[in-house]
């Protein structure tokens, strides 16, 4: 059966609407963790049913840092007899680099960039521009590559490669259908100068490892600029400073117009000629000499007070306005750019999410890029997401663990070497549908990147003209006759299509995460003066869209209901796109019993075979064999934590196979076992099993999730009765003809997991003996 795209408030109601009248279905939406793309699978099942979910899905790959990089995550939880990975890479141009490296157990940033082809991936180059790399450990190999763990591998296989950039032009255009989409790679030029501001919060949820960290990597950060780069230090807690590297004694502090109730600070005055950067501000040259003396502020930098966003951003911004160069040699210092890095939400001064983004102007044209980083879990990562899209920049999320000052030195890699400014595609007019192009203009294009733009053909058209005007210079389109763009190949018909479509709704969500307001008064007055927002209209336009291509976004999302034939309404297959999602109330709560729910990962769905097909503008398909007895990937924390990059993309097709196999007994879901109440207290509830009371007792059990119901043992039971999860054997005279008491004294057992003790019931093998039994009773 085939699912639905519906909005994604409608297709949620229909899910639950199906699972509380107890029809198995399926329901897909969007989420993502570190270094993966994720979707969330909801099952609704009954007990001793099956449920297949099989996924295909294409990515589109982000080149950066010179190679684009595919992650497969494994995690199978045991080791698996026969666990293979394929990956099949076809190319226009020669394959010029390839990296393998020995598979990762963990997330952790690893700066080794060495050539390295593991030893146990064979790699086959069929040709120039294909390879096939096939990885196959045997169980020995996956208890060694666990660190000697026998549960199993739990990591990431990476591939990295890059294609012959020296030999052909930077522009590579592909025409199918009607469609183009045109890649362009900058050209290994020298990096242009720049004017660095670095805003780091030292507020007090700063204190211990992550100012440790942080110290760590801004000591790495400042090694790496270059000599004819400028910078500046802002730091921020209560008040904003901004150092002085001459004289330390002599750095602009702004205070708050008001002091904060929560922090010990003296009263200030609301003068705003106090709140605002003198002008001619130091910017300084990145000399060693300079650098030392940075290093040596960054060092006694201490951790105290709250976290005023607001003048923090608003002194950066005045800062790249105002600043002049340190020296009498330069006049006029380069392009700036902001790194913003802030572990918390706005607790100083103005903390109005709206206010703040209103410092930003919505005209982009000569603003400054205000690249964010979310350190930790309790940073406000949404919030920073807005910040940087209406910045013309993005955001990224910085995790609390051991490689976190090497994510920071990775981030800063990945926008250190600006190669062109204000990159402008143009088309010819009578060729392409001007108001059907995806973004044309790009203000920074770094070393190591990639520009993709798609768009329509008029009618007949099928090669494509134009250039790419730079600060740099202009690059030429390949001219056809002479060096005729290549055709795409062994690519599914109008798949070029759909990478327009799915650019364009990324981009049109980008733009309502930029100008929505979260001020109900403020949006209803932007309604009020507008006849309707544009960001509005952006998030309507991609809705449309996202319909019309039957793809999962964050306004989208996928259902499958199966109906009493055991037929579901037929649609096109449906995709799914990773933007900036909104998080949905009680997602990520993990039901028992019939219901339950949990993420699993997109490319973790199933691990016993793989075989991957990569391709920058083909895709890649997935397709995966799963073991015996392998249940649903467990929520972590860090993957409830949503982390999205602003300019990582997914497309997905997903086609959900439910087979149900009909139970010796009949069932019905938890939900109508009226005396079995959720106990909602305390931290008893986790990922494998939730806490309930019968009834009126004292006493809460621990009720085990279904897939999680293999390898128990159980209590001997009477009549010849089984002891059974109770998950596994939900009846239905336990709505209607059982009272809790009756329950306790004559079906209730124990059964026992790893040691644990769970809720059983001594389950009949048919129907009719309960129900004599029952009969029984009420007549004793």
């Amino acid at each position: 059966m085939k699912g639905q795209v519906k909005e994604r408030t409608e297709a949620k109601h229909e899910y639950h609407a199906a699972k509380e009248s107890g029809q198995t279905a399926g329901h897909v939406a969007t989420a993502t963790v570190r270094d993966s793309n994720q979707v969330r699978i909801s099952v609704n099942v009954g007990p001793q049913s099956k449920v297949t979910f099989n996924v295909t899905y294409e990515e589109l790959l982000v080149r950066r840092k010179g190679r684009y990089e595919l992650s497969i995550n494994v995690n199978p939880r045991q080791v698996v007899s026969d666990l293979v990975i394929d990956v099949f890479i076809k190319e226009n141009r020669n394959i010029t680099l390839l990296q393998v490296p020995e598979f990762r157990s963990s997330n952790e940033i690893d700066f080794d960039e060495i050539d390295e082809i593991s030893n146990l991936t064979q790699v086959q180059r069929t040709s120039k521009q294909e390879l096939h790399l096939h990885f196959a450990p045997s169980e020995s190999d996956q208890i060694r590559l666990a660190g000697n763990d026998k549960s199993g591998l739990g990591g990431r296989f990476v591939v990295r490669y890059d294609v012959d950039r020296k030999n052909q032009p930077e522009s590579e255009i592909l025409t199918r259908d009607g469609y183009f989409v045109h890649f362009f790679t900058p050209p290994e030029v020298k990096p242009l100068p720049k004017h660095v501001v670095f805003v780091l919060d030292v507020s007090g949820s700063m204190y211990g490892k992550k100012m440790v960290q942080l110290k760590e990597a801004m000591n790495a950060i400042l090694d790496e600029l270059r000599p004819q780069d400028y910078f500046n230090l802002i730091e921020f807690s209560h008040p904003v400073t901004i150092l002085n590297l001459d004289t330390p004694s002599n750095s602009t502090v702004i205070q708050p117009a008001e002091s904060s109730p929560w922090y010990d600070q003296p009263p200030v005055s609301p003068d705003p000629a106090l709140r605002t950067v003198p002008d001619n501000i130091n910017a300084y040259p990145a000399t060693q000499f300079y650098i030392n003396i940075a290093k040596e502020a960054v060092e006694k930098m201490t951790a105290t007070g709250g976290t005023n966003i607001h003048d923090s951003v608003k002194a950066a911004i005045e800062l790249t306005q105002k600043a002049v160069p340190n020296n009498s040699t330069e006049t006029k210092l380069p392009a700036p750019i902001i790194i913003f890095l802030t572990d918390g939400e706005a607790t100083v001064g103005e903390t109005g999410a709206d206010k703040i983004l209103e410092l930003i102007s919505t005209d982009r044209d000569g603003g400054v890029p205000i690249f964010s980083l979310a350190f930790g879990d309790d940073a406000d990562l949404k919030f920073l997401k807005r910040l940087s899209l209406r910045a013309g920049a993005f955001a990224r999320k910085i995790y609390e663990a051991s490689d976190a000052a090497l994510q920071l030195r990775d981030f800063y890699r990945q926008v250190a070497s600006p190669l062109l400014t204000n990159a402008t595609f143009e088309y010819d007019k009578e060729k392409v549908e001007g108001k059907v192009l995806t973004k044309q203009k790009f203000g920074l294009v770094f070393s190591g990147s990639e520009l993709v733009v798609a768009g329509k053909l008029i009618s007949g058209v099928e090669r494509l003209d134009g250039n790419v005007l730079t600060s740099r210079g202009n690059y030429l389109l390949p001219v056809p006759g002479e060096n005729p763009a290549p055709i795409a190949r062994d690519t599914e018909d109008n798949f070029l299509e759909r990478l327009w479509a799915f650019l364009s709704i990324k981009q049109k969500l980008d733009q309502y995460e930029a100008g929505r307001l979260e001020s109900t008064a403020a949006a209803a007055a932007k309604n009020a003066s507008e006849e309707k927002p544009a960001f509005e209209v952006a998030k309507g336009d991609a809705l449309k869209l996202a319909l019309q291509f039957s793809f999962v976004t964050p306004v989208t999302s996928l259902v499958v209901v199966k109906s009493d034939d055991g037929t579901a309404n037929e649609k096109e297959p449906s995709k799914v796109v990773i933007g900036n999602e909104e998080e949905e109330e009680n997602e990520l709560t993990p039901y028992v019993g019939s219901s339950y729910h949990n993420a699993i990962a997109l490319q973790s769905v199933s691990t016993a075979g793989s075989a991957a097909m990569i391709h920058r503008y083909s895709g890649m398909m997935a397709h995966r064999k799963k073991p015996a007895g392998w249940g649903f990937a467990a929520e972590t924390k860090e993957s409830a934590e949503s982390d999205s990059d602003s300019d990582a993309v997914l497309d997905a097709t997903l086609t959900s196979t439910l087979e149900t196999t009909t139970p010796e007994i009949s069932t019905v879901p938890i939900s109508q076992i009226s005396w079995l109440i959720p106990e909602l207290q305390g931290n008893c509830s986790t990922d494998d099993w939730q806490c309930f009371k019968i009834g009126n007792s004292s006493e809460v059990q621990k009720v085990l999730s279904f897939n999680k119901s293999q390898n128990v043992t159980g209590e001997i039971c009477a009549n010849n009765d089984v002891c059974k999860p109770f998950t596994t054997c939900i009846l239905p005279e336990f709505s209607t003809d059982t009272s809790p008491d009756s329950f306790v004294q004559n079906l209730k057992c124990d059964v026992l997991l790893d040691g644990d003790k769970f809720l059983g019931v001594c389950c009949p093998q048919n129907n009719s003996s309960l129900t004599t039994r029952l009969e029984a009773e009420a007549v004793d």
